[in-house]
């Protein structure tokens, strides 16, 4: 028990220790700089004093020559004049032979030495609040940084987890008939249905393969896994993905309606097309199957060519439209339905969308009431 405590909180250990060592090191540090400051003044005051008393009891017993008021030649921190009515630390009568005179230090040089201990003291603190809020800064990126970390191996953890599924279970069916064709357990009658239903398997395999590798892309930064964009047809690619996708759409009630200018020519990349079209269309049949009926749209608006997508399934809150791109963000209950594949979908769907210089969002009327899916694509200029 108290292993697992330590392997799941030991970063938090980590980090107040650093946190406390990094704030005791800055007090030492400005305590000692404090001290120093205040023995360098001590130090030159006790130099101006000790000087003082010495200059004064030379001055004092000197009886050839008088001093005269003024600047002191022998030390110009010092002048000679009437003695002021109270006593100082830093005036001294010339005694005994003339004690209507006292040597003193002169102002300036008192008032440079309070200046300049001022100034010190000004900067050590501004430095020691500069440390302790770098300190403070550190603290708070460095801890995030933590949890941050955290999170992403319990998300890839979890990530791995789902694919293991989704790759488990059409290989499980799969499985399953070709040991049925095998041992010729199967009526003849069956048997097409059951290449049916294993095709559709092979296909969701293809399409988490798809999504494994786009998401690998994604996270590329060599550059390699840069869409390649060209002048395309748009109606021809959409038209084209639902003709090698009926297998799987042959429970759904599909109704498609394409741009009445045939040729709408987009700067895209149609590969990709179809891997946001395969990941729209996958999430409805896991939403809203048995039943599904799904209306596509293409369509031109404010100089950008759109691919609507709309299901009859449960829909979703409104302010759940912008995380439902997120990779793998919501919480268990935050959507319908147990089966959530892989969490990567819709969140590949939108950043290749977006390396399109496109965009997707996501749009629905409340739980129970559908969703669709807006894909738009920039227009070739003429």
């Amino acid at each position: 028990m108290v292993k697992i405590k330590l392997k799941q909180h030991g970063h938090h250990v980590i980090f107040m220790m650093s946190i406390i060592s990094l704030a005791l090191l800055v007090t030492w540090w400005t305590v000692f700089i404090n001290r120093s400051i205040d023995e360098r003044r001590s130090f030159h005051m006790n130099n101006l004093k000790l000087a003082l008393n010495l200059f004064s009891l030379q001055l004092g017993t000197t009886k050839d020559n008088r001093p005269q008021p003024g600047i002191l030649q022998l030390d110009e921190r010092f002048e000679i004049g009437k003695c002021p009515p109270g006593r100082d630390g830093f005036s001294k009568p010339l005694l005994p032979l003339y004690p209507g005179l006292c040597l003193k230090v002169r102002n300036h040089v008192l008032s440079t030495i309070e200046k300049d201990f001022k100034r010190k003291k000004i900067m050590l603190i501004g430095e020691a609040g500069l440390l302790f809020l770098i300190i403070l800064l550190s603290s708070v990126l460095f801890y995030q940084f933590i949890r941050l970390e955290k999170r992403s191996t319990r998300e890839v953890e979890e990530f791995w987890n789902r694919v293991t599924h989704e790759i488990k279970t059409p290989i499980t069916g799969i499985k399953a008939f070709l040991q049925s064709l095998k041992n010729q357990s199967l009526p003849p009658e069956q048997v097409l249905l059951f290449v049916d239903m294993a095709l559709k398997q092979v296909e969701r395999q293809e399409q988490l393969a798809e999504n494994i590798l786009a998401g690998g892309g994604l996270r590329s930064a060599d550059g390699k896994h840069k869409p390649i964009t060209e002048d395309l047809n748009l109606n021809e690619c959409v038209q084209d993905f639902f003709d090698h996708h009926m297998i799987r759409l042959t429970d759904a009630a599909l109704s498609l309606h394409l741009e009445a200018a045939k040729n709408v020519m987009v700067r895209a990349d149609c590969h990709l097309i179809r891997v946001i079209l395969d990941n729209i269309v996958d999430n409805a049949l896991k939403y809203c199957s048995p039943g599904l009926v799904l209306t596509v749209r293409t369509s031109i608006q404010n100089k950008k060519a759109i691919i609507s997508i709309s299901d009859n399934g449960p829909g979703f809150p409104a302010e759940f439209s912008g995380k439902i791109f997120q990779a793998y963000k919501y919480r268990a209950g935050e959507l319908p339905g147990d089966n959530h594949g892989s969490g990567m979908g819709l969140y590949i769907a939108g950043r290749l969308a977006e390396n399109m210089g496109g965009r997707l969002q996501a749009s629905s009327k409340g739980k129970g009431k559908g969703a669709e899916f807006h894909l738009h694509l920039n227009l070739v200029k003429q």
